[in-house]
């Protein structure tokens, strides 16, 4: 797979400390690039391919509060500020925990709405809950695999390129968001036919 010129992959050790967070992946790093150098990444081998070539509240949120206009806008208001929290957090954590732990917040934001669709007066299909409950499953799981480092750890350098946690973790992040697919499909079909009742 090599359509552009590649430059000299790094090992970790050469890598930009920012980059060293999975001391079992030994090989492949690519050099710190400029723009035009990422995009050319897309098309050779290094040790992130596969987790380019694999990479959603929001419907949960709308159907779950569908009968609350007010408090539904505020969730999403919400959630999108939880989410660009998240993402700063993951993104500046120097370690591979702290970078799961930067999505907490919105994993128990969603846990609260299943718990007001089960408990409360939330809305949806009845369908649709336990495919969001394994969505969220999967992406916990990936998580916690890419921060154990298996297999990887047990390994070191035989995962380099394919199969690290990492990837592993991006495979299980895409997974999931079928999930999140299946259960909003059944949403969308379950609202068709409801009505809310006057409140």
């Amino acid at each position: 797979m090599v359509f552009c010129k590649r430059p000299r992959l790094l090992d970790l050790a050469k890598t930009p400390t920012h980059l060293q967070f999975n001391k079992y992946v030994l090989t492949g790093y690519r050099p710190v690039s400029t723009a035009q150098e990422c995009l050319g990444s897309l098309f050779y081998m290094h040790n992130e391919l596969g987790n380019i070539y694999t990479h959603g509240a929001l419907p949960i949120i709308h159907i779950t509060l569908l009968c609350y206009p007010a408090l539904r806008k505020a969730a999403l208001l919400a959630y999108i500020l939880l989410s660009a929290y998240g993402i700063y957090c993951a993104t500046t954590a120097r370690t591979n925990i702290l970078r799961l732990r930067a999505f907490v917040w919105q994993g128990l934001f969603r846990f609260s709405l299943f718990l007001f669709r089960v408990f409360g007066s939330g809305v949806g299909s009845p369908h649709s809950l336990r495919l969001f409950v394994i969505m969220d499953s999967l992406a916990v799981l990936g998580g916690l695999v890419n921060i154990t480092q298996i297999p990887e750890r047990f390994i070191p350098g035989w995962f380099d390129n394919w199969g690290n946690s990492h990837q592993i973790m991006h495979i299980m992040v895409v997974c999931a968001i079928i999930y999140l697919h299946w259960g909003t499909l059944e949403d969308l079909a379950w609202i068709k036919s409801y009505q809310c009742p006057n409140i």
